[in-house]
């Protein structure tokens, strides 16, 4: 029997650990010589130069092939040679750094107002009447992000640019609200309009255009389209391959595809539940449908046994829940010194990583370690409250907000302990890779993740959520004892090489593999 092909599904190639957990586990699967293909839905047309630079890198192997719907459009829709497209016969290039939006030779004279407000640099440009002709914000690099269009000083479109290029044109009615979404190729052709209902903002239907052929299909709205796109993509196969949904609204299209066109995966990457994250807490209403069909699916893959437990008992499915967690890679991060005094914390500055806990833990710590430091790693919408927090607290000295990194795994390396304070989690990567440079973790015990990875006392210490003086008390355990640090970090990085490498990781997935297709097989018999 010819071995089944890997469709691995999401909305879009992120920043976040969940895309690189995706990314890392379809190298995986090409390195162990299945075909490999990544779908996406998005409709920002840079995704095939990211792809070059993932591969380019070594973090995404060349075998793997990346498809986005709007650009495979896009791409069929540009038929047009580079040379015409250059010279814009269709539509002018809007260049980052000129002027104002481009003009024919009987445009109107222009009079322009560059300001800068709350959102950026802008320039807002008026005809010698005195009209609004348009406003365009600029981006950070001094290129074009958008264009609002303007009758009567009434907004009618937006476009939205990207490498000097209009991608996506809005277009608004009396009231300001969006009637409808134009997709573009790069010389202004319509590939895909999307019509939405003013009072509902909802959809109302896709029109999809074959320039080649001239014609129009339509779909009851973008949902309806991206399965109609990803069922081609599943039919280009000679057998019917792994389709593996990765995020709540691709798993939902996965269940729309022909019923023995694709053996139905889906793939959870983080908590189903919310606030207040404990056991009985309500479900996530964006995973309604999947949990209500949960059954049509033939295999639901999550990160950890204590989290198919509580999915079992909350939703069903037992013979379809499975686990199988990241993949983990082990890259060399050379010799690095360990500083004695150094706490870091590398994470995305969110509401749901809490790290006002880690600020208030560490004031603890301080006071009986005044030399100790943490350094937090990241960027996000906190940073503004944590700053003031710092500032507040008086800690400016000992707690530094230092931006983003490209070199997460060494600044674990030279930490004694890393520091993980979420209100919710999966299966953390942070945590992971800390413990695979060899550096323990002290944690928060929320639902899910810290517990599966950290085994309290001989790899981290894992305290109650909440439990500041405890979190304290255990950072306080491993600055005074650096042998200690040493010791469980040595632990913690051969507990994670023997669950979380790839020969182990893959082990699971061929037995996630098998009963999905026992399941597969009997639902199509």
């Amino acid at each position: 029997m010819t071995e089944r092909p890997v469709v691995i599904v999401l909305h879009q190639l992120g920043t976040g650990g969940a895309t690189k957990a995706v990314l890392d586990q379809a190298g995986m699967f090409a390195r162990a010589g299945r075909e490999v293909v990544v779908a996406t839905f998005d409709d920002a047309p840079t995704q095939s130069g990211r792809v070059r630079e993932m591969v380019a890198s070594g973090s995404l192997p060349a075998s793997v092939r990346v498809m986005n719907i709007h650009e495979e459009h896009r791409v069929r829709a540009e038929s047009r040679s580079k040379r015409e497209i250059a010279r814009g016969l269709l539509g002018k290039r809007r260049r980052s750094g000129d002027g104002a939006p481009d003009e024919a030779d009987s445009a109107p004279e222009r009079f322009v107002e560059d300001g800068r407000d709350s959102h950026g640099a802008y320039r807002r440009a008026f005809d010698a009447a005195g009209e609004l002709l348009d406003f365009t914000r600029w981006n950070d690099q001094g290129g074009i992000k958008h264009v609002n269009y303007y009758e009567n000083a009434q907004r009618v479109r937006r476009d939205t640019y990207v490498d000097g290029f209009p991608h996506l044109r809005t277009i608004f009615d009396a009231d300001d609200i969006a009637i409808r979404e134009l997709f573009l190729a790069r010389d202004g052709f319509c590939y895909a309009q999307r019509w939405i209902d003013p009072e509902t903002s909802r959809g109302t239907g896709v029109f999809v255009v074959d320039r080649r052929s001239g014609a129009v299909s339509k779909h009851s709205g973008l949902p309806a389209w991206h399965v109609a796109w990803l069922q081609q993509v599943v039919d280009s196969f000679k057998v019917a391959p792994y389709v593996v949904a990765e995020s709540s609204s691709a798993i939902v299209k996965l269940m729309g595809l022909r019923a023995d066109s694709a053996v139905r995966m889906a793939m959870m990457h983080n908590s189903h539940l919310t606030a207040p994250f404990e056991i009985d807490s309500p479900l996530r209403p964006d995973y309604r449908t999947p949990f209500e069909r949960v059954e049509e699916l033939d295999a639901y893959v999550v990160l950890s046994e204590r989290q198919r437990r509580d999915m079992v008992d909350r939703i069903g499915g037992a013979d379809v829940m499975t686990v199988v967690p990241n993949v983990l890679r082990f890259p060399e991060v050379g010799r690095v010194r360990k500083d004695p005094d150094l706490v870091s914390v590398v994470s995305r500055l969110a509401p749901q990583k809490s790290l006002h806990e880690a600020v208030h833990a560490f004031a603890l710590v301080l006071e009986r370690h005044p030399s100790a430091r943490l350094e937090i790693y990241g960027s996000g919408p906190s940073r503004k409250e944590l700053e003031s927090l710092i500032d507040e607290l008086g800690l400016g000295s000992n707690i530094v907000l230092m931006g983003r990194t490209q070199e997460s795994l060494k600044v674990m390396a030279r930490s004694t302990c890393t520091l993980s304070t979420s209100e919710w989690e999966a299966l953390p990567l942070a945590i992971a890779e800390s413990l695979g440079v060899g550096t323990p973790v002290v944690a928060y015990d929320c639902l899910y993740g810290p517990s599966t990875l950290i085994q309290n006392g001989e790899t981290g210490f894992v305290v109650p959520r909440g439990a500041r003086e405890a979190l304290a008390e255990s950072i306080l355990t491993l600055l005074k004892d650096p042998g200690l640090a040493r010791t469980m970090g040595a632990a913690g990085r051969a507990e994670v090489k023997r669950t979380l490498d790839e020969h182990a990781v893959l082990g699971r997935w061929q037995d996630a593999f098998d009963r999905a297709d026992r399941r597969f097989v009997a639902r199509t018999r």
